[in-house]
């Protein structure tokens, strides 16, 4: 019994220790990626041949911010997956890049030539210290001639000078090499850091029935990459449509790069939990809608464009916060301290996206290198309807304001991001579109329309100031007028006011306001006017304060600016 046994663990053990496992190293290509708004998944192919038996197959140059935990492999034909893993390659450097090698040989090289003149050098700086210890020029001699002790002055003087230049020039070429040197250092930290960052390797380990060429695929979660939503929007005139071009700013941080392939922006986070979500209870208040004001529920808040930065953004359009950065691959290797920069940071902001994820399959093919930089990939142009207005405030500003308001903006999956506005073929500004605060109608102001020419002015002959008795009579009489020197009808939402008195001494009585909407409580007057083409309308404000005469009232507003001061 006991030798059976002996046997069928001998059978065992060289069964077990018999089985070759043929290695195979594996070029793969990326043949699309799919980019979330942080991250991505890598989609690489690769035709492999398989031996029957055990096959170990290693896939080269995947970046090192890829997450080994995410890979999947997969074949059209049967095979047997035994395992998954990655691991990072730091002996290839030099034959993925033969620069290397040359750079590293040229370092040692001049490492060696440093070394021979600082030797040299330091043989001239004995003699030298050699003629300082002995500088005594008069020796055992009682007294020397002053022909002596001149030929002695100069030689020791001349023979100095000799030392100083000779070790002058030691340090001039020596740190010439130094510098060279520095470069090459420069260059390979920099060599080996590219290196490094797509060194890493995924070894898939498959048991096949039989000899077979397979199609291989590999996915796989990469980090240090992302995009950004990006739009032009632009109208040609005021009849009712605009063009929105739905763009995307994608940048590549992996190592790798991203050469003609196919590109799916998703708004899906990787990392998603693998537990099955859970209903909160779904309050409602006020407080819904973040940042408005009581304006936004009237209609009258538009967003504005900036010709330079983010500076006002008015209920629907908020600009985004910058919130972190990001600084991609790190390591614990010495040269990745040095003073050069490898890896530029980029700025991240915080955006809000709808809770249900949307894909957006780019149908050109692009090329996105690995160096950081964004990358602009055409999404979608879609037509837009609008109906535009126009709004203007007199009192505060001379010019009428071009208003959109844009309809059907919500079934095109926006994303939150800064929207170029053109009109007319001429760029208006910059704007931000964050679709959390956006209603069914984005608002958006077109900017100033110089072809709607308005004035208003004091009629100086209505207007007047008398006593009468204990009290003062100030009569105040304005005329607005408005024109259209456009060719189409325009409408335009027009604004003034008339004062409300907060004592009980002054008492305000509205003469004419030109039957506009009058609003008693903050004295807000509005007009709808609609214009023909070469229409001319008119409209007046009158109003007339009463107050004690020994008092004073300021009518005429200021408002503060800066000046120079000499």
């Amino acid at each position: 019994m006991k030798i059976l046994f002996s046997i069928s663990f001998l059978i065992l053990c060289s069964l077990s220790f018999g089985q070759t496992i043929v290695e195979t190293e594996v070029k793969s290509e990326i043949k699309d990626v799919t980019v979330f708004i942080t991250g991505g998944e890598v989609h690489r192919t690769a035709d492999v041949n398989l031996k029957k038996g055990r096959n170990k197959l290693i896939f080269k140059r995947i970046s090192t911010v890829a997450d080994h935990k995410s890979v999947q492999f997969s074949s059209e034909k049967e095979h047997s997956l035994v395992s998954v893993s990655a691991e990072v390659d730091y002996l290839s450097f030099e034959d993925n890049n033969p620069r290397i090698k040359t750079i590293k040989d040229s370092i040692e090289v001049l490492t060696h030539k440093i070394v021979d003149l600082n030797n040299e050098r330091s043989a001239y700086q004995e003699e030298k210290n050699l003629l300082l210890k002995n500088n005594s020029i008069k020796g055992e001699q009682a007294n020397l001639s002053v022909e002596e002790l001149k030929a002695m002055a100069i030689y020791y003087r001349t023979r100095m000078m000799e030392l100083n230049k000779i070790m002058t020039k030691y340090d001039y070429e020596v740190a010439e090499l130094n510098t060279l040197k520095s470069r090459y250092q420069n260059q390979l930290y920099e060599l080996n850091y590219r290196e490094t960052i797509k060194s890493n390797q995924i070894i898939v380990i498959v048991d096949s029935e039989t000899d077979q060429k397979i199609k291989a695929e590999i996915k796989y979660i990469v980090s240090n990459c992302g995009w950004q939503a990006n739009y032009d929007l632009s109208a040609a005139d005021v009849k009712g449509k605009l063009n929105l071009k739905y763009k995307a700013k994608v940048y590549n941080n992996t190592g790798v790069d991203w050469t003609d392939i196919g590109i799916t922006l998703s708004t899906s986070d990787p990392n998603l939990s693998a537990s099955a979500p859970v209903l909160n209870p779904w309050y409602l208040n006020y407080e819904s809608l973040q940042n408005q004001s009581n304006d936004y529920w009237n209609g009258q808040t538009y967003v504005v464009p900036q010709k330079s930065q983010f500076s006002q953004y008015y209920g629907n359009a908020q600009a985004p916060q910058m919130t972190g950065f990001l600084d991609g691959v790190t390591t614990n290797n010495n040269w990745q301290n040095q003073n050069v920069n490898l890896n530029p940071q980029l700025n991240f902001t915080t955006i809000e996206v709808s809770e249900l994820s949307t894909e957006f399959e780019i149908e050109d093919k692009y090329t996105i290198p690995a160096d950081s930089k964004p990358y602009l990939v055409e999404v979608t142009d879609n037509e837009l309807n609008a109906t535009f207005s126009h709004k203007a405030v007199p009192k505060l500003d001379k010019d009428a304001f071009l208003l959109a308001n844009i309809v059907g903006w919500e079934k095109l999956d926006l994303v939150p991001g800064p929207t170029n506005v053109y009109f007319a073929d001429t760029y208006v500004g910059q704007s931000y579109i964050n679709t959390r605060n956006v209603g069914d109608t984005l608002r958006l102001s077109f900017g100033r329309d110089n072809r709607i020419v308005i004035t208003r002015k004091k009629l100086e002959e209505f207007s007047d100031k008398k006593v009468v008795g204990n009290n003062r009579k100030d009569s105040y009489v304005y005329e607005i007028t408005l024109r259209n020197n456009r060719d189409i009808p325009v409408t335009i939402d027009l604004f003034d006011q008339v004062p409300i008195s907060q004592d009980s001494d002054i008492s305000v009585s509205i003469d004419e306001i030109s039957d506009a909407s009058h609003n008693e409580t903050t004295g807000l007057l509005s007009w709808k006017v609609p214009l023909q083409p070469g229409d001319v309308k008119k409209y007046r404000i009158g109003f007339t304060l009463k107050y004690p005469k020994d008092r004073r009232i300021q009518v005429k507003q200021f408002r503060t600016i800066s000046c120079p001061s000499f």
